[in-house]
């Protein structure tokens, strides 16, 4: 019992840590909370099944998935957010709002209203694991968003682009002096947060399905994690998808009808102790 509910709860701690750090990416490169995060999610499910629809191989569908909601995150940048150069903070999140439901809506028109499974990845085939059924599917969930996030951190603290990234969260007028574009940096905040919710977009559509209806809750949850842990910081990015996650499973177990209360609830004890966050995030 508790081995299950301790696997589909680092199943789901993973998948709200990549999105509550897409959340936090964009946040530390624009000071922009991206209200269109759990779309982005949305969209790689339903992108991986049309993919599977045309007979792609499964294994390349999670890539492909990542580079097209990779270049909606660019589209998202260049139509609505470059435009609003100036725009106050609450404006930009008004505009993000606008664009999660422009991306709902035309999911809607162009998959309608039904939900989509792509077959796992491992097929039907389940795995014994200290005498319980697991299914693969969620031990592939983990380990490519822990490799993901492992990846991205890398890429931020061994890089020259990496590094301009961060620079520019911390200092957008100094790295601009030394020749540092910040809206490019903003740009590829966008590319790498919708690369990484189209990956999980089309990991989870074998185990949770895909619809238009699906990003609302996804993102919800993802942005409680990303505030729990501190917006802004990738560890907290991580702790907050952990502890959510693992508190879901748990109290999914003792009443699943209260399940979805878990993250606001959390979210709001941790703010009233720390306002910025457990690992505190950036202002």
């Amino acid at each position: 019992m508790i081995l299950d509910i301790l696997v589909h709860g680092l199943g789901w701690a993973s998948i709200y840590a990549v999105i509550a750090v897409g959340f936090s990416l964009i946040f530390s490169a624009s000071k922009i909370i991206n209200l269109a995060q759990g779309e982005f999610v949305m969209l790689g499910g339903l992108i991986g099944y049309t993919l599977y629809s045309l007979r792609i191989p499964l294994v390349l569908i999670p890539l492909f998935s990542a580079l097209l909601v990779g270049v909606v995150g660019v589209a998202m940048d260049k139509l609505a957010i470059s435009p609003a150069r100036g725009a106050s903070a609450t404006s930009l999140i008004i505009i993000t709002i606008a664009i999660s439901i422009i991306l709902k809506s035309l999911a809607a028109l162009i998959w309608g209203p039904s939900s989509f499974r792509i077959p796992g990845f491992f097929g039907s085939n389940f795995i014994t694991l200290y005498g319980m059924l697991v299914d693969p599917q969620y031990l592939l969930i983990m380990g490519v968003c822990a490799g993901s996030i492992v990846t991205l951190n890398f890429f931020l603290k061994s890089t020259k682009l990496g590094r301009s990234l961060r620079a520019c969260s911390m200092d957008p007028v100094g790295v601009r002096i030394v020749g540092v574009s910040p809206e490019k940096m903003r740009m590829l905040s966008f590319v790498i947060s919708g690369g990484l919710a189209g990956l999980i977009g089309a990991l989870i559509a074998p185990v949770f399905y895909a619809s238009s209806e699906g990003g609302l809750n996804l993102g919800l949850k993802g942005f409680c994690a990303a505030v729990l842990g501190g917006m802004g910081s990738m560890p907290g990015a991580i702790a907050g998808g952990l502890i959510i996650g693992l508190s879901e499973a748990f109290g999914a177990s003792v009443a699943s009808s209260y399940k979805d209360v878990i993250a606001p609830i959390l979210m709001l004890i941790v703010l009233y102790i720390r306002p910025r966050g457990i690992l505190g995030g950036r202002s």
